[in-house]
C-alpha cells in the first residue's frame, strides 16, 4: 500500500475529506467519472480541506495538490476491506465520499468507519430499452462495456433503497439531473446535485466559414452504446443529401480489437470514405486540443453512456462549438444548456447536421455561465460535515503499556458517561487462549513458556521469536483465538456503548513481542483483526512517562521487553491512526481529553478523582 505522508492521532481533524474511487488512474483523470472525483477533490481543496483520494490503482495519477493512497483493494462483497478501513481510520476524516454506482450501491455495507458517508454516483440511471436501442448484435460484441450498466437497469428500486439504508449513508450526490430525478423514482434520496465543470477546448474563432468544408468530429471509442454506428451513418445521410463537410473520427482504442476492427472496416467500406479521416489511439491533453481545434461540429449522438455526463459534451459546448446528440440522459440536458442540438429520433440526426452547419452555435461570450465558476464553487454545494457525538460510537477502547492509567481512566470515563445517561458495558479481553492452549502447555516443557520472579513480582514470558516451529503454528492458533474472541466478546453488548479496557490492539503488541514477527503482524494480519471490533470505535493510546511509571507501579517496569512494548505501541498508533492522549498531568485533563475525543465536552465529576497512585492494574 502507498501510504499517505502523515497520520493524524485527532478524532475527526477539521475540514478533512477522504474520497474513495476505484480506478483511478493516470491516463483516466480525463475521463469520467474520475474527472468529477479530481474535480471535488480540488474544490475543496480550495475550500480549505485536507483532502485525501483513496483508489485500488496501481498507476496513480501523478503532481496533484491532494495526497493520494493506493490500496489493493477497497470493497469485498459490499464490505469495506481490512486495508480501506484501517487507511481511513487512520486519516480519520470528518467525511468520507465513495464513488458508487447501482450495483455496487445494492451490495453495500456499512463501512465500519466513524466519519460521514457520503456516496457519488457515477453512472446514469439507464433502462434496459436504452441500453438495447443498439441491436443484439452490438450489444454482444460490446458487452464488456454494457454488462455492468444492464445489470444496474435491472436493480429494482427496493434494492438499491435497502443498500442506501444498510451504507450508513447520510446522503447521495448527482452529476445530473436526469440520473437524480431518475434514482429519486426508485425510492433513493433526491441528495445534492453538483454540476461537473471542464476545461473547454480552444475556441475555432470563425470556424472554417471560408477556408474549406465545415468539420464534424466524433470522440470516443467506437460503440455503438455511445453512438459511434450512428455519427456514421448520419455523415452518410447528410452527404448523401449535398451535404458538404468532413468526418474526423479520433477512436480510443479502449473497446477490444475486435469492436475496432469491425467498425473501421466499416469506414473503408463508406462511400464517402474520401471524407473521413481517422485517427486511432490514445491522445494526450495537449494532443487532443490541437486535434479538435479546427472541428466546427461535435456529432455525439449517445444512445447508453457508460458514466454519467461524458466530458467532451462540456468540453465541446463550453468552447462554444455545435454539439448534436440524442435526447440521453446526462448528456442532452448539458448539451442543450451550451447551446447544443438535441434531438429524440437518430434518424432526425442528418437534418440536424445541416441545421448546425446553417445556424452555427452562438460563441462563448453568449453562454450563461453563472454555473460553471470552477470545483469551488460545486464542491461547497457539498453538505457539510456534521459534528461528532458519543452516540456515532459502538466502542471507546484505551490499549498502552502497563502502568499507564488505563483502568483509572476508564472507570472514571464510565462514572461521567453514566451521569449523562449514556449506557455502557465494560469488556477486558487479553491472553484470551482457547486453541492455543495445548501448544503453550508443551512451550512449557521445552522452557519457551515460562515466568521470572523480580522481587515480588511475577512475569511471563512466551519466548518463541528464535524458536519458528513454535513461532508460526502459535501466531495461527491466536488468530483463531482472538477471532472467536472477538465473535464473542461484544455480542451481548446491545445498544450500550462498550468500554474496552484492553483490546485487539494490546493483542498485537502481544504477539509481536512473543513471535517477533512485526511486520506481518502490524502490516498485514492487524487490519484484518482490527475490522471485526464494534464499529464505529474511538481507540486511544494512553502514555505514561517510564519515570512516573517506576515510580507507581514499579511491577511494571518488571517486563524486561517493556521498552520495546512502547515502541510497538508508538509504531502501532501511526499504524491505526489511534489518537494518543499524554497521562502525565492530573487524570481529570486526561479524562477530559478522551470525552473530547468522542464527542462529548464539558466534563464534571462528583467527588474527587483518586490520586493515580492509588491505582492497581
Amino acid at each position: 500500500m502507498r501510504r499517505v505522508t502523515s497520520m493524524q492521532n485527532v478524532s475527526g481533524i477539521p475540514g478533512s475529506t477522504v474520497l474513495v474511487a476505484f480506478g483511478l488512474a493516470a491516463d483516466r483523470t480525463g475521463r469520467q467519472p474520475w474527472h468529477s472525483v479530481d474535480g471535488i477533490a480540488r474544490g475543496l481543496l480550495e475550500c480549505g480541506e485536507r483532502v485525501t483520494v483513496v483508489t485500488d490503482s496501481d498507476d496513480v495519477p501523478g503532481d496533484r495538490p491532494y495526497e493520494i493512497a493506493s490500496v489493493r483493494r477497497l470493497f469485498r462483497h459490499g464490505r469495506a476491506t481490512a486495508e480501506l478501513l484501517g487507511l481511513v481510520l487512520a486519516l480519520d476524516p470528518q467525511r468520507v465520499i465513495v464513488l458508487s454506482g447501482p450495483c455496487a450501491l445494492a451490495l453495500m455495507r456499512h463501512p465500519r468507519w466513524r466519519a460521514e458517508t457520503l456516496l457519488l454516483m457515477a453512472s446514469p440511471c439507464l433502462r434496459m430499452a436504452e441500453i438495447l436501442a443498439a441491436g443484439p448484435g452490438p450489444v454482444w460484441r460490446e458487452r464488456r462495456q454494457t454488462l455492468r450498466p444492464l445489470l444496474d437497469s435491472l436493480i429494482p428500486g427496493f434494492v438499491l433503497t435497502a443498500g442506501y439504508r444498510r451504507s450508513g449513508a447520510s446522503a447521495i450526490i448527482y452529476l445530473s439531473r436526469s440520473s437524480q430525478s431518475r434514482f429519486f423514482a426508485r425510492g433513493l434520496p433526491l441528495g445534492k446535485h453538483v454540476r461537473p465543470q471542464a476545461t473547454p477546448f480552444p475556441r475555432n474563432g470563425a470556424g472554417t466559414a471560408g477556408h474549406g468544408p465545415p468539420v464534424i468530429c466524433y470522440l470516443g471509442p467506437p460503440l455503438a452504446a455511445r453512438g459511434a454506428i450512428l455519427a456514421l451513418s448520419a455523415f452518410e445521410t447528410a452527404c448523401g443529401d449535398g451535404l458538404d463537410a468532413r468526418l474526423l473520427l479520433l477512436l480510443r482504442p479502449d473497446c477490444g480489437r475486435a469492436v475496432m476492427e469491425d467498425f473501421l472496416d466499416r469506414v473503408e467500406r463508406s462511400p464517402f470514405a474520401g471524407r473521413i479521416h481517422c485517427h486511432v489511439g490514445m491522445l494526450s491533453q495537449r494532443d487532443l486540443r490541437r486535434a479538435v481545434s479546427g472541428v466546427d461540429i461535435f456529432l455525439l449522438p449517445f444512445l447508453a453512456p457508460i458514466s454519467d455526463v461524458p466530458l467532451v459534451v462540456l468540453e465541446a459546448g463550453l468552447a462554444g462549438r455545435t454539439v448534436v446528440t440524442l435526447d440521453t440522459p446526462g448528456v442532452s440536458e448539458y448539451a442543450a444548456d451550451l447551446g447544443g442540438i438535441v434531438v429524440r429520433d437518430p434518424k432526425m440526426l442528418p437534418e440536424a447536421l445541416f441545421h448546425a452547419i446553417r445556424s452555427p452555435s452562438p460563441p462563448p461570450s453568449s453562454l450563461n455561465l453563472s454555473n460553471w465558476r470552477g470545483w469551488r464553487a460545486e464542491a461547497e454545494k457539498l453538505p457539510p460535515a456534521r459534528p461528532r457525538v458519543i452516540h456515532d460510537l459502538a466502542m471507546i477502547a484505551l490499549c498502552g503499556a502497563d502502568g499507564t492509567g488505563k483502568s483509572f481512566l476508564l472507570g472514571h470515563l464510565a462514572d461521567e458517561l453514566s451521569a449523562r445517561g449514556i449506557a455502557t458495558v465494560h469488556v477486558w479481553s487479553r491472553f484470551r487462549n482457547y486453541l492455543s492452549r495445548p501448544l503453550l502447555a508443551l512451550a512449557r516443557l521445552t522452557g519457551h513458556n515460562r515466568r521470572e520472579r523480580t522481587g515480588a513480582t511475577v512475569t511471563g514470558y512466551h519466548d518463541f521469536a528464535r524458536t519458528p516451529w513454535l513461532a508460526w503454528p502459535f501466531l495461527l492458533l491466536q488468530i483463531i483465538d482472538n477471532r472467536i474472541d472477538l465473535a464473542l466478546r461484544y455480542r451481548s453488548r446491545g445498544s450500550r456503548l462498550v468500554l474496552a479496557d484492553r483490546c485487539i490492539f494490546d493483542t498485537l503488541v502481544d504477539l509481536c513481542i512473543d513471535t517477533g514477527l512485526d511486520d506481518l503482524i502490524l502490516d498485514r494480519l492487524g487490519p484484518r483483526l482490527v475490522a471485526r471490533l464494534p464499529s464505529p470505535f474511538l481507540a486511544v493510546l494512553v502514555r505514561r512517562h517510564p519515570e512516573a511509571v517506576a515510580r507507581d507501579r514499579p511491577d511494571a517496569l518488571a517486563d524486561r521487553n517493556y521498552a520495546r512494548r512502547r515502541q510497538l505501541y508508538d509504531r502501532m498508533a501511526e499504524r491505526f491512526g489511534l489518537a494518543v492522549i499524554d497521562n502525565q498531568g492530573p487524570p481529570i485533563r486526561s479524562v477530559h481529553e478522551i470525552l473530547d475525543l468522542a464527542g462529548v465536552g464539558g466534563t464534571f465529576f462528583k467527588g474527587n478523582l483518586r490520586d493515580l497512585r492509588l491505582l492497581q492494574q
